[in-house]
């Protein structure tokens, strides 16, 4: 048994490691260890190791633009989440709302089309007065809102009902408002749940293509996988599309490690409060 475990764990660690590990070769690669004309296989490590590819990356003015959009992009994504959909999923969970089944059976159910279903509306209605007046970061940051909202209000809504309801309770004794109760001693306790919320709303965002692509293909401004698919156009080599695809990785994992320290923050500083 306990040999089919260890196999297994080092099956799903090679599932992970591997695809990194080729992409890191390869954004390493010189020519001579990827255009091989046939005469020999491709080494397991490239004969000359260089950073070529990330230095060509780092004078593309249009790349840092399309990673700033991208990274803009997410971030309003999460804050506009967290800051309807806390409130919302806070409703749900503390008040009595006839049909809260079938309300939240709805709200799931905008999750269970496809994309390419609801862009054409949505784009339409963004692209749109008065929301064409936007810039097209905020309104690609709208529509990763409504892809994500669903998800943080049930997520968010789990969380504020494992708060118990004693704290609400002693916090108005105390003479505490709502308002200030929930952002002052509800919030941080869910802060572990909102982090998850969080992470998943920037991860959506930032690998969403289908909205980004109607709404920024007319502009200049376009997110990391519109330009992906710009660079693909003209099939560039497999070193230079590693190198993005290695770059693209270093936000997403940045931005975990910064929530995940909030999330554990959030454990006990509500209640200190």
């Amino acid at each position: 048994m306990k040999s089919l475990r260890f196999i297994l764990i080092c099956l799903v660690l090679f599932f992970i490691i591997f695809p990194l590990f080729m992409m890191t070769k390869y954004s390493l690669s010189d020519r001579e260890s990827i255009v091989t004309g046939g005469k020999y296989p491709e080494p397991f490590f490239p004969f000359k190791p260089n950073l070529e590819m990330f230095e060509a990356l780092s004078v593309r003015k249009d790349f840092a633009g399309a990673g700033l959009t991208s990274l803009w992009v997410g971030l309003l994504a999460v804050a506009f989440s967290l800051f309807l959909g806390a409130p919302t999923a806070f409703a749900l969970a503390r008040f009595k709302i006839p049909g809260i089944a079938i309300l939240l059976f709805f709200l799931l159910s905008v999750r269970l089309f496809p994309d390419i279903s609801a862009v054409i509306p949505v784009a339409e209605l963004l692209l749109s007065r008065p929301f064409s007046l936007l810039p097209p970061v905020i309104l690609v940051g709208l529509a990763h809102t409504l892809l994500a909202l669903p998800y943080t209000v049930y997520i968010a809504k789990g969380v504020f009902e494992s708060i118990p309801k004693d704290l609400e309770e002693q916090a108005h004794v105390l003479g505490a408002g709502k308002a200030r109760t929930f952002l002052k001693i509800l919030t941080p306790l869910a802060l572990p749940g909102l982090g998850a919320a969080a992470i998943y709303t920037f991860f959506l965002s930032w690998n969403e293509f289908v909205f980004a692509y109607f709404l920024t293909f007319q502009g200049t401004q376009t997110t990391l996988p519109v330009y992906l698919l710009r660079i693909l156009t003209w099939s560039p080599q497999k070193n230079f599309i590693s190198a993005i695809s290695l770059v693209i990785c270093i936000p997403v994992i940045i931005f975990t490690f910064l929530v995940q320290r909030y999330m554990k923050e959030g454990l006990t500083a509500g209640a200190v409060k």
